[in-house]
Protein backbone atom coordinates (compact mmCIF):
# COMPACT_ATOMS: atom_id res chain seq x y z
CA UNK A 1 0.00 0.00 0.00
CA UNK A 2 1.60 3.27 -1.15
CA UNK A 3 0.94 6.48 0.79
CA UNK A 4 1.44 9.27 -1.70
CA UNK A 5 -0.54 12.11 -0.15
CA UNK A 6 0.05 13.27 3.42
CA UNK A 7 -1.22 16.80 2.91
CA UNK A 8 -3.50 17.70 5.83
CA UNK A 9 -3.15 14.30 7.50
CA UNK A 10 -2.30 14.20 11.23
CA UNK A 11 0.84 12.45 12.38
CA UNK A 12 1.87 11.75 15.98
CA UNK A 13 5.61 11.32 16.63
CA UNK A 14 7.05 10.40 20.03
CA UNK A 15 10.55 11.51 21.00
CA UNK A 16 10.38 14.24 18.39
CA UNK A 17 12.62 17.01 19.75
CA UNK A 18 15.89 15.49 18.54
CA UNK A 19 17.49 12.79 16.41
CA UNK A 20 15.41 10.45 14.27
CA UNK A 21 12.11 11.76 15.66
CA UNK A 22 13.02 15.30 14.68
CA UNK A 23 14.19 14.09 11.27
CA UNK A 24 10.93 12.24 10.69
CA UNK A 25 8.89 15.29 11.70
CA UNK A 26 10.71 17.25 9.00
CA UNK A 27 9.99 14.52 6.43
CA UNK A 28 6.28 14.55 7.23
CA UNK A 29 6.18 18.37 7.31
CA UNK A 30 7.62 18.48 3.81
CA UNK A 31 4.75 16.23 2.74
CA UNK A 32 2.24 18.73 4.16
CA UNK A 33 1.20 16.71 7.22
CA UNK A 34 0.01 18.36 10.42
CA UNK A 35 2.05 17.16 13.37
CA UNK A 36 1.45 16.18 16.97
CA UNK A 37 4.92 16.17 18.53
CA UNK A 38 5.48 14.50 21.90
CA UNK A 39 8.48 14.39 24.21
CA UNK A 40 9.60 14.62 27.83
CA UNK A 41 8.84 17.80 29.83
CA UNK A 42 12.60 18.54 29.99
CA UNK A 43 12.58 18.89 26.19
CA UNK A 44 9.88 21.59 26.15
CA UNK A 45 12.08 24.54 25.19
CA UNK A 46 13.75 22.61 22.37
CA UNK A 47 10.51 21.12 21.04
CA UNK A 48 8.59 24.40 21.14
CA UNK A 49 11.32 26.06 19.10
CA UNK A 50 11.29 23.26 16.55
CA UNK A 51 7.48 23.26 16.35
CA UNK A 52 7.44 26.98 15.64
CA UNK A 53 10.09 26.58 12.93
CA UNK A 54 7.97 23.91 11.23
CA UNK A 55 4.85 26.09 11.39
CA UNK A 56 6.59 29.08 9.81
CA UNK A 57 8.48 27.11 7.16
CA UNK A 58 5.77 24.72 5.99
CA UNK A 59 2.50 26.44 6.98
CA UNK A 60 1.29 23.40 8.86
CA UNK A 61 -0.44 22.96 12.21
CA UNK A 62 1.81 21.61 14.99
CA UNK A 63 0.64 20.54 18.44
CA UNK A 64 3.05 19.71 21.26
CA UNK A 65 2.59 17.28 24.14
CA UNK A 66 4.73 16.49 27.16
CA UNK A 67 4.80 13.44 29.39
CA UNK A 68 6.69 10.30 30.34
CA UNK A 69 5.80 7.17 28.40
CA UNK A 70 7.52 4.99 31.01
CA UNK A 71 5.04 5.99 33.73
CA UNK A 72 2.29 3.38 34.36
CA UNK A 73 -0.36 5.34 32.44
CA UNK A 74 1.92 7.45 30.25
CA UNK A 75 0.72 6.09 26.89
CA UNK A 76 -2.92 6.27 27.97
CA UNK A 77 -2.52 9.92 29.03
CA UNK A 78 -0.87 10.86 25.74
CA UNK A 79 -3.57 9.07 23.76
CA UNK A 80 -6.30 10.91 25.67
CA UNK A 81 -4.60 14.30 25.29
CA UNK A 82 -4.02 13.83 21.57
CA UNK A 83 -7.58 12.60 20.99
CA UNK A 84 -8.95 15.61 22.86
CA UNK A 85 -6.79 18.26 21.19
CA UNK A 86 -6.01 16.86 17.75
CA UNK A 87 -8.73 14.33 16.97
CA UNK A 88 -8.15 11.33 14.71
CA UNK A 89 -4.50 10.50 14.03
CA UNK A 90 -3.66 9.11 10.61
CA UNK A 91 -0.12 7.94 11.44
CA UNK A 92 1.52 6.96 14.71
CA UNK A 93 5.32 7.02 14.82
CA UNK A 94 6.74 5.15 17.81
CA UNK A 95 10.21 6.62 17.99
CA UNK A 96 11.02 7.47 21.62
CA UNK A 97 13.63 5.09 22.99
CA UNK A 98 16.77 4.73 25.09
CA UNK A 99 19.89 2.61 24.85
CA UNK A 100 22.88 1.64 26.99
CA UNK A 101 26.31 0.36 26.03
CA UNK A 102 28.10 -2.01 28.40
CA UNK A 103 28.03 -5.40 30.04
CA UNK A 104 24.70 -6.58 31.40
CA UNK A 105 25.96 -7.00 34.97
CA UNK A 106 27.11 -3.38 34.99
CA UNK A 107 23.91 -1.88 33.63
CA UNK A 108 22.17 0.54 36.04
CA UNK A 109 18.91 -1.03 37.17
CA UNK A 110 16.91 2.13 36.54
CA UNK A 111 18.22 2.31 32.97
CA UNK A 112 17.37 -1.36 32.40
CA UNK A 113 13.81 -0.85 33.61
CA UNK A 114 13.22 2.34 31.66
CA UNK A 115 14.60 0.76 28.48
CA UNK A 116 12.10 -2.09 28.62
CA UNK A 117 9.20 0.17 29.60
CA UNK A 118 9.92 2.67 26.82
CA UNK A 119 11.23 0.47 24.00
CA UNK A 120 8.76 -2.38 24.56
CA UNK A 121 5.72 -1.52 26.65
CA UNK A 122 5.12 2.00 25.36
CA UNK A 123 5.35 0.90 21.69
CA UNK A 124 2.89 -1.89 22.44
CA UNK A 125 0.43 0.28 24.34
CA UNK A 126 0.55 3.14 21.84
CA UNK A 127 -0.09 0.75 18.96
CA UNK A 128 -2.94 -0.90 20.84
CA UNK A 129 -4.52 2.48 21.60
CA UNK A 130 -4.37 3.94 18.07
CA UNK A 131 -4.69 0.87 15.82
CA UNK A 132 -8.41 0.04 16.34
CA UNK A 133 -9.65 3.31 14.81
CA UNK A 134 -7.24 2.93 11.88
CA UNK A 135 -8.72 -0.49 11.14
CA UNK A 136 -12.27 0.84 11.51
CA UNK A 137 -11.54 3.69 9.09
CA UNK A 138 -9.47 1.41 6.84
CA UNK A 139 -6.87 4.15 6.74
CA UNK A 140 -3.76 4.96 8.70
CA UNK A 141 -0.24 3.82 9.50
CA UNK A 142 2.07 2.84 12.32
CA UNK A 143 5.79 3.34 11.87
CA UNK A 144 7.97 1.76 14.54
CA UNK A 145 11.59 2.85 14.80
CA UNK A 146 13.38 -0.44 15.34
CA UNK A 147 17.08 -1.17 14.74
CA UNK A 148 19.32 -3.42 12.71
CA UNK A 149 20.27 -4.88 16.10
CA UNK A 150 16.87 -6.64 16.08
CA UNK A 151 18.17 -9.34 13.76
CA UNK A 152 20.68 -10.88 16.17
CA UNK A 153 21.93 -10.72 19.77
CA UNK A 154 24.44 -7.88 20.26
CA UNK A 155 27.30 -7.99 22.74
CA UNK A 156 27.29 -5.02 25.15
CA UNK A 157 23.82 -4.03 23.97
CA UNK A 158 22.01 -7.11 25.28
CA UNK A 159 18.83 -5.46 26.54
CA UNK A 160 18.58 -2.83 23.80
CA UNK A 161 18.94 -5.41 21.01
CA UNK A 162 16.40 -7.65 22.75
CA UNK A 163 13.88 -4.80 22.95
CA UNK A 164 14.31 -4.12 19.24
CA UNK A 165 13.86 -7.82 18.44
CA UNK A 166 10.54 -7.52 20.25
CA UNK A 167 9.69 -4.36 18.31
CA UNK A 168 10.41 -6.03 14.97
CA UNK A 169 8.44 -9.17 15.78
CA UNK A 170 5.54 -7.13 17.14
CA UNK A 171 5.50 -4.90 14.06
CA UNK A 172 5.50 -7.78 11.61
CA UNK A 173 2.86 -9.71 13.58
CA UNK A 174 0.51 -6.71 13.65
CA UNK A 175 0.99 -6.42 9.91
CA UNK A 176 -0.05 -10.08 9.51
CA UNK A 177 -3.16 -9.50 11.62
CA UNK A 178 -4.57 -6.73 9.43
CA UNK A 179 -7.81 -7.65 7.62
CA UNK A 180 -7.39 -8.90 4.08
CA UNK A 181 -7.16 -5.95 1.71
CA UNK A 182 -6.61 -3.45 4.53
CA UNK A 183 -5.24 -0.06 3.56
CA UNK A 184 -3.55 0.35 6.96
CA UNK A 185 0.26 0.28 6.77
CA UNK A 186 2.43 -1.09 9.58
CA UNK A 187 6.18 -0.77 9.05
CA UNK A 188 9.53 -0.55 10.77
CA UNK A 189 12.76 1.19 9.93
CA UNK A 190 15.97 -0.47 11.07
CA UNK A 191 18.92 1.89 11.37
CA UNK A 192 22.21 0.70 12.84
CA UNK A 193 24.31 3.44 14.42
CA UNK A 194 22.95 6.89 13.63
CA UNK A 195 24.48 10.18 14.72
CA UNK A 196 22.01 11.12 17.50
CA UNK A 197 21.90 12.09 21.17
CA UNK A 198 20.69 8.56 21.94
CA UNK A 199 24.14 7.22 21.07
CA UNK A 200 25.88 9.81 23.20
CA UNK A 201 23.54 9.17 26.13
CA UNK A 202 24.12 5.41 25.80
CA UNK A 203 27.89 5.82 25.86
CA UNK A 204 28.49 3.96 22.59
CA UNK A 205 32.23 4.20 21.75
CA UNK A 206 32.95 6.04 18.52
CA UNK A 207 35.71 3.57 17.62
CA UNK A 208 33.34 0.60 17.72
CA UNK A 209 33.81 -1.30 14.44
CA UNK A 210 30.13 -1.04 13.31
CA UNK A 211 30.19 2.69 14.08
CA UNK A 212 33.29 3.19 11.94
CA UNK A 213 31.83 1.17 9.05
CA UNK A 214 28.15 2.13 9.20
CA UNK A 215 27.78 5.49 10.98
CA UNK A 216 25.09 7.56 9.22
CA UNK A 217 23.61 10.96 9.88
CA UNK A 218 19.86 11.18 10.44
CA UNK A 219 19.42 12.77 7.01
CA UNK A 220 21.44 10.01 5.33
CA UNK A 221 19.44 7.31 7.08
CA UNK A 222 16.04 8.84 6.32
CA UNK A 223 16.89 9.51 2.68
CA UNK A 224 16.03 5.89 1.97
CA UNK A 225 13.98 4.97 5.04
CA UNK A 226 11.20 7.52 4.62
CA UNK A 227 10.44 6.72 0.96
CA UNK A 228 10.45 3.01 1.90
CA UNK A 229 7.81 3.74 4.53
CA UNK A 230 5.72 5.74 2.05
CA UNK A 231 5.81 2.70 -0.23
CA UNK A 232 4.52 0.52 2.60
CA UNK A 233 7.66 -1.59 2.95
CA UNK A 234 7.57 -3.87 6.02
CA UNK A 235 11.15 -3.00 7.06
CA UNK A 236 14.06 -0.90 5.87
CA UNK A 237 17.75 -1.34 6.73
CA UNK A 238 19.69 1.72 5.51
CA UNK A 239 23.15 1.41 3.99
CA UNK A 240 24.41 -1.25 1.56
CA UNK A 241 26.88 -2.74 4.05
CA UNK A 242 24.16 -2.94 6.71
CA UNK A 243 21.83 -4.71 4.26
CA UNK A 244 24.52 -7.23 3.33
CA UNK A 245 25.41 -7.84 6.98
CA UNK A 246 22.00 -7.91 8.68
CA UNK A 247 19.64 -9.07 5.93
CA UNK A 248 22.18 -11.41 4.38
CA UNK A 249 25.25 -12.74 6.15
CA UNK A 250 24.05 -12.64 9.77
CA UNK A 251 20.53 -13.90 9.06
CA UNK A 252 21.57 -16.89 6.96
CA UNK A 253 24.69 -18.07 8.76
CA UNK A 254 24.32 -20.91 11.26
CA UNK A 255 23.27 -19.39 14.60
CA UNK A 256 26.50 -20.06 16.51
CA UNK A 257 28.63 -18.77 13.65
CA UNK A 258 26.46 -15.67 13.36
CA UNK A 259 26.98 -14.96 17.04
CA UNK A 260 30.74 -15.32 16.60
CA UNK A 261 30.71 -12.80 13.75
CA UNK A 262 28.65 -10.30 15.79
CA UNK A 263 30.87 -10.78 18.83
CA UNK A 264 33.93 -9.95 16.74
CA UNK A 265 32.28 -6.94 15.11
CA UNK A 266 31.34 -5.54 18.53
CA UNK A 267 35.00 -4.88 19.36
CA UNK A 268 36.42 -1.38 19.51
CA UNK A 269 39.10 -0.67 16.94
CA UNK A 270 41.42 0.25 19.83
CA UNK A 271 41.00 -3.33 21.12
CA UNK A 272 42.50 -4.68 17.91
CA UNK A 273 45.10 -2.18 16.71
CA UNK A 274 47.47 0.26 18.42
CA UNK A 275 45.91 3.54 19.57
CA UNK A 276 48.26 5.48 17.26
CA UNK A 277 46.46 3.87 14.31
CA UNK A 278 42.96 3.68 15.78
CA UNK A 279 42.64 7.37 16.70
CA UNK A 280 43.34 8.81 13.21
CA UNK A 281 40.88 6.32 11.65
CA UNK A 282 38.21 7.28 14.20
CA UNK A 283 38.68 11.00 13.52
CA UNK A 284 38.61 10.47 9.76
CA UNK A 285 35.35 8.46 9.88
CA UNK A 286 33.38 10.50 12.44
CA UNK A 287 34.52 13.92 11.32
Amino acid sequence: MNMTNYKGKKVLITGSSRGIGKGLSLCFAREGANLALADLPDEKEVLEGWAEELRKTYGITVWTFYGNLTSPDGPEKLHAEVAGSVGEIHTLVNNAGICWWGRTEEMPMDRLERMILLNVLSYTKMSRLFLPRMIERNEGAILNVSSASCFQPVKNMSVYAATKTYTQSFTEAMRMELPRGSKVVISAINPLFTRTALMEDAGVPLDLIPVLTSFLSVDEMLKGAFPAFLKGKPRYVPGLLNKITHLGIVRYLPHDLSNMVVKFLCHRLSDLVPESIAKPIERLRTG
